[in-house]
């Protein structure tokens, strides 16, 4: 047993190195070859929806590449939901690397709001652009346009609370940017959970710090907080408190101690 273990480890390992390859390699062809096909084809006003379309199937044929591979196994609970997400705001724990990917691949139109150094890539940057991600360094009110124009075409808008990735087994601390852009929006907020056992791809793991045993991923839709429990509040600042700290307890009730 140990001996198979161990063809195991080496068997994911050479696949996790090859997953980055082809994340890489892929994101170089649609942003160099696809996506200017694209534009050439397209008419402006529905390139963004097949820029979408076609992130989607890439990030579903990544995810499912890594499945075949058997570099990880995936859970998802309630996939409907994910699919039926439009015009929400999306707040999930961010234990992994590959957090986007999976929620991206699961969420029709996705947008995320994101480091400046990813819209400025050279290998993602115009992937970023196209598809409208929001660059996280905006001015406020460029931040909530944005955002705005994203729920009000249907798309939803992934946020990762803690805005790096978490450490596995720390306490998780949120940042209240969902809950302003939420409040200020009206946005209901769909509420995520993305578990990994054992950790990977944590922060400050390198690619190939992979655990022993294949990691299972675990993707679940976890409750709403709807727009209408703040609607016709007097004070916003103190909702947006009330929000971040019930969804931090929740996280933390779930995902650290549970």
């Amino acid at each position: 047993m140990p001996l198979l273990r161990y063809f195991d480890f080496i068997w994911r390992l050479a696949g996790t190195g090859w997953a980055f390859t082809v994340f890489l390699g892929g994101g170089l062809v649609l942003a160099g070859v696809i996506f200017p096909v694209v534009d050439c084809v397209t008419a402006r006003i529905h390139r963004r929806d097949r820029y979408h379309f076609l992130l989607q199937l890439a990030f579903r044929g990544f995810v499912g590449m890594l499945r075949v591979l058997r570099v990880i196994d995936l859970t998802i609970d309630d996939p409907s939901t994910l699919r039926d997400s439009k015009g929400v705001v999306v707040v999930a724990n961010h234990p992994t690397l590959i957090d986007i990917v999976l929620l991206s691949a699961l969420i029709p139109r996705a947008q995320c709001i994101v480091k400046r150094e990813l819209w400025n890539s050279p290998f993602l940057g115009r992937i970023m652009r196209g598809c409208g991600y929001v660059p996280s360094d905006l001015e406020p009110d460029a931040l909530l346009a944005a955002c705005r124009e994203a729920l009000a075409d249907g798309r939803s808008l992934i946020i990762f609370p803690e805005g790096t990735r978490s450490r596995p087994g720390m306490p998780l601390r949120f940042r209240r940017g969902f809950a302003h852009i939420a409040t200020l929006l009206d946005a209901d907020i769909q509420m995520m959970t993305i578990d990994c056992n054992p950790p990977t791809l944590a922060k400050n793991d390198r690619w190939w710090a992979i655990p022993w045993r294949r990691p299972l991923f675990r993707v679940s839709p976890a409750g709403w907080v709807r727009a209408a429990s703040w609607q016709g509040a007097d004070h916003r600042p103190i909702v947006v408190r009330g929000i971040v700290r019930q969804l931090e307890r929740f996280y933390n009730e779930r995902i650290v101690v549970g």
